[in-house]
């Protein structure tokens, strides 16, 4: 290697050996080659803890999801047990028999609640989480029993409902027309002024014409002239309840006829033995009387 300097200096050679040249590029090489490897893994390292990040950004992500999803089956629970009481409250107002089990709803498989907060148990590591994921179980395992459990208690109410639906639907609840009482159930002095008699019914005193309405669904018996109440109409309700309308002006229904609530059967009158224009309103059950005033709700 020549080494040429300005002019007026001398020129500086060097000689380099042969094996001097292969050790240097040898030397090189090696550096080269220790460098392509430092760099591969430090660029595995790097990959590596990006991935260790990643995967414990997404390991805390799962115990958030698991604790949130620990606090909707409390929420769901805590629901099904509400829904539990207000089944009971309708029953109690329905008089009805509460469903076989409907008393432990939730009261078996559920365990005792975890002594630490969830939050807390995965924290603790494997154990806390195992512990937490066997109480999640059992939860699980208590809310598909109770679900169970209340779906049949609720098919049951269903059925009540209906019963009752039905039994009210029949039962005679509403005023069968509007005016002054004149004269209540029971005993009282006669109001053809001999004595006292036993009044089966109640009257109610009207202009002649009004309308007179079914107090509930049935089926009419007979319409027509009787002796005793002038122009009547007896309904056949079901489970032994039957009402009786007497001294009508006019009917507006025939026997073998099906009445609704509200339906107009037919029109206030002054027939038969009567002191003036009044709808004299009895209900039989089984045959008996009973006061009217019992049964309407409107009263």
């Amino acid at each position: 290697m020549l080494f040429i300097p300005a002019a007026r200096e001398r020129m500086k050679r060097f000689d380099i050996s042969h094996r001097f040249m292969i050790a240097l590029w040898g030397g090189g090489g090696v550096l080269f080659a220790l460098s392509i490897v430092f760099a591969g893994v430090a660029l595995y390292l790097l990959r590596k803890e990006d991935r260790m990040v990643h995967l414990a950004q997404q390991s805390q992500s799962q115990k958030q999801e698991i604790v949130r999803i620990y606090g909707r089956m409390q929420e769901i629970r805590t629901r099904l047990l509400l829904l539990a009481h207000e089944e009971k409250k309708i029953r109690m107002i329905l008089s009805s028999t509460p469903d076989s089990g409907s008393d432990t709803l939730l009261g078996e498989g559920g365990g005792e609640p975890p002594r630490l907060a969830p939050s807390v148990l995965i924290q603790k590591g494997p154990e806390g989480m195992s512990e937490l994921m066997n109480e999640m179980d059992n939860q699980m395992l208590a809310l598909r029993s109770g679900v169970s459990r209340e779906e049949s208690s609720l098919v049951s109410l269903r059925s009540d409902i209906r019963r009752e639906q039905e039994k009210w639907a029949i039962t005679p609840s509403i005023w069968p027309v509007h005016g002054i009482l004149t004269s209540g159930f029971g005993w009282r002095n006669s109001p053809f002024g001999v004595g006292r008699d036993f009044h089966p019914g109640i009257d109610i005193a009207g202009p002649t014409g009004v309308p007179v309405v079914a107090p509930a669904g049935g089926t009419v018996e007979s319409a027509g002239w009787d002796q005793g109440y002038g122009k009547s109409i007896r309904i056949l309700h079901g489970n032994g309840i039957e009402t009786l309308f007497g001294h009508l002006d006019s009917v507006a229904v025939s026997p073998g006829e099906r009445v609704v609530r509200g339906e107009v059967i037919g029109y206030l009158g002054n027939t038969g033995l009567s002191t003036g224009p009044h709808l004299h309103y009895e209900i039989l059950k089984y045959n008996h009387p009973v006061n009217p005033t019992r049964y309407i709700i409107d009263y």
